[in-house]
């Protein structure tokens, strides 16, 4: 007998793409779903697109509430949810029709908690592919926190995968009060109530609790359809303002990092290569659009790649990680031609 599957979809003035969205989901080939969207307090006409969608199809669960970002609209939903499995769906993206039973197939094959697919970035569906030859393999915590560290076909962010339930209702087994060693990294506390949550208020929340998620799931089942697309505006990432906010990531990381070496420590590498990535990404969009801003910030991100850059070089790292880290952390303009050559070629981050 097939499992019931929570999906969850928080939804916030997306009047443009949720037609998309939605349709992509009640058009699953899985059909035992319960659709649970989260109008997390819209202004546009998104409430007015869940309405009609909610009289096409009786599996939609409608819950409204005043606008809280993301981590609280998903948490409202995790709490609603009555499936045995649950997937995470946000209402700019869309996936593929077989989404969830590629998922749930993996699931049942290898008898784990957690399933992961591919997605694809596109700013159109113009540019979506699809990949007719793909594999499927099961891994141990430490394979998957390891290949997400190095963002091999496994990415750190929420959507894509299908996840127990009983990991959101179960009392985590991870002792986070040993890595509140400074008050900052309480914000990021992925517990609540003795219970797995996205934490609220914060940026880059998958990052705050997909890795837990998997060392708790002990193991996971890994494979390479593209089945979610993430839709992405071309000039919104790269060309955007850095905001005072976005340095966070910075006390986030060596968070997440402490609880993944504290369960791995032979990931050191691996956890370099992440840090460093996370650095270097950040300094190339203050580099190339705010060079007169944040000059602290500036500085700090040159002087942990100066004060790495012997790792970096011995380490097992990503070539073009220690290219660009290295580069960073000697020369500016050096740095900002390197940018602005990996722009022309497209070069992926």
């Amino acid at each position: 007998m097939k499992c019931l599957i929570s999906v969850v979809v928080p939804v916030y003035n997306v009047e443009k793409y949720i037609d998309r969205c939605l349709n992509s989901i009640i058009n699953q080939t899985y059909r035992k779903l319960e659709i649970i969207i989260v109008n997390d307090g819209s202004t546009d006409n998104s409430r007015k697109i869940i309405d009609k969608f909610s009289k096409m199809d009786s599996r939609i669960i409608v819950i409204d509430k005043t606008n809280g970002g993301l981590s609280e609209a998903r948490n409202v939903g995790i709490n609603a949810a009555t499936g045995d499995y649950i997937t995470f769906i946000d209402s700019d993206d869309f996936v593929s029709y077989d989404y969830i039973e590629y998922l749930y197939s993996l699931i049942e094959k290898y008898k784990v908690k957690v399933a992961s697919s591919f997605y694809q970035i596109i700013s159109s569906e113009d540019e979506i592919k699809t990949n007719e030859e793909y594999i499927d393999q099961k891994l141990t915590a430490r394979e998957a926190v390891n290949k997400m560290l190095y963002r091999e076909n496994i990415a750190h962010i929420a959507c894509g995968k299908l996840y127990s339930l009983d990991l959101f209702r179960n009392k985590p087994t991870i002792n986070f009060s040993k890595f509140f060693s400074r008050k900052e990294y309480y914000e990021f506390n992925p517990v609540e109530n003795s219970m797995y949550k996205f934490p609220v208020g914060i940026l880059n929340e998958d990052l705050a609790l997909i890795y837990f998620l998997i060392i708790e799931a002990g193991s996971i089942a890994q494979g390479t359809k593209k089945t979610y697309y993430y839709f992405s505006n071309p000039d919104s990432i790269s060309r955007s303002r850095v905001k005072k906010k976005d340095f966070s990531v910075f006390s986030l990381y060596e968070f997440v990092s402490s609880v993944i070496l504290d369960y791995y420590p032979d990931l050191d590498d691996a956890v370099l290569e992440f840090r460093n990535t996370i650095y270097v990404k950040l300094y190339k969009r203050i580099m190339l659009n705010q060079r007169n801003d944040y000059k602290d910030e500036q500085k700090f991100i040159k002087e942990q790649l100066k004060k790495s850059m012997a790792r970096t070089i011995k380490s097992k790292i990503r070539r073009v990680t220690k290219i660009r880290s290295i580069v960073g952390g000697l020369s500016d303009s050096l740095f900002i031609i390197l940018c602005k050559v990996e722009n022309i070629m497209g070069a992926k981050s």
